[in-house]
């Protein structure tokens, strides 16, 4: 059975944070963030505005787009790194927003930045096997809410803004008569839990002794998030062209035949290393991280739908989505405008 992407979403805060403002915080200049990332501005969320608000826009957004009732979902897949709390998941809480989606299952991926594809194969294999016929799957992050916005923490800090993006995947290619519709062909993820420890926010945790959450945890800064920069952007160009390349080779591919590439949005330093080592020219890739900075879970959601918006996505066109998170997990989505 065919397994088709007909809707697409997103939901931006209205607050804009440049690095201008940002500068004075982390103990930098607005030239060094712009240097080391690429990112000259990104999106916080208001102090009343939740992980779930930017969700529930982006799947409204995503429902409308692809001409389905909230009604007609038959499964809801969460993919954030922020949800609204530790406990429940995100993903009931939108279902309860969402008008006449009651009753459906949910559930929360916590895949990090490559969210996008475990939440695609998921739903790819949901179709496939007859559990569902319409499957909304989104991406929504609020980071700004767990930045450290001190000199410490300047290398990470600078990177992250927040934003939701969603897609509906359907069994029916219901944008027939329309202008295109995506066609999800293959997805390819993988995991190496040796990093994990490269790209972690270590509490709350049961691996912090006795409590998961305590003054020390708090005074030690452990709530917030660590990285290795170096080996991560390393890893993430090596891992993301060997899962290109794997994705293209067993679909018969090459990437001279691919017209749209879709990645997570990490830093533009490393969109770059990873088109140099793909090969691909500049306006094939689809960016935004100068812009919104780095989303995470929402990341490659939103680049898809900015691809969407801006009719970068023509009929016959094929697109390979790229995605690297926290894990390490990563992996490549290919499909094709029909």
């Amino acid at each position: 059975m065919s397994c088709f992407l007909t809707g697409f979403g997103a939901a931006l805060p209205g607050r804009i944070v440049t690095n201008q403002e940002l500068a004075p915080l982390l103990g930098v200049t607005p030239e060094w963030i712009a240097a080391n990332s690429g990112i000259r501005e990104r999106r916080y969320v208001e102090a009343d505005q939740a992980t779930s608000d930017l969700a529930v826009s982006a799947v409204r957004d995503a429902l409308a787009d692809a001409h389905t009732s909230a009604g007609e979902v038959d499964y809801l897949i969460a993919c954030t790194l922020s949800p609204d709390y530790q406990v429940p998941g995100i993903a009931p809480i939108v279902q309860n927003k969402l008008e006449g989606c009651r009753g459906v299952p949910c559930i929360d991926i916590r895949a990090g930045c490559a969210g996008i594809l475990y939440g695609l194969q998921l739903a790819q294999g949901l179709i496939e096997s007859h559990a569902a016929r319409t499957v909304a799957c989104f991406g929504a992050e609020a980071q700004s809410k767990g930045l450290d916005l001190n000199p410490r923490s300047a290398e990470i800090s600078m990177l992250f803004g927040d934003g939701a993006g969603a897609v509906i995947v359907s069994n029916k290619n219901t944008r027939a008569n329309r202008d295109y519709s995506v066609k999800l062909d293959d997805v390819l993820i993988e995991t190496d839990g040796q990093f994990a420890a490269d790209l972690i926010v270590r509490a709350p945790g049961t691996a912090n002794g006795p409590s998961w959450l305590t003054e020390t945890h708090l005074e030690s800064a452990l709530n917030y998030g660590s990285m290795r920069g170096r080996n991560v952007i390393l890893q993430a160009v090596r891992k993301l062209t060997d899962a290109a390349e794997c994705i293209l080779l067993r679909n018969g591919l090459t990437i001279d035949q691919v017209d749209l590439v879709i990645p997570h949005q990490a830093n533009a330093n490393l969109l770059t290393a990873l088109g140099r080592k793909l090969g691909v020219s500049n306006d094939k890739v689809v960016i935004n991280v100068d812009r919104l900075g780095n989303t995470s879970g929402a990341s490659a959601f939103l680049a898809l739908s900015q691809a969407h918006s801006e009719e970068r996505i023509r009929r016959g066109n094929r697109l390979l989505i790229l995605a690297f998170g926290a894990g390490f997990t990563w992996g490549a989505a290919l499909c094709q405008a029909i």
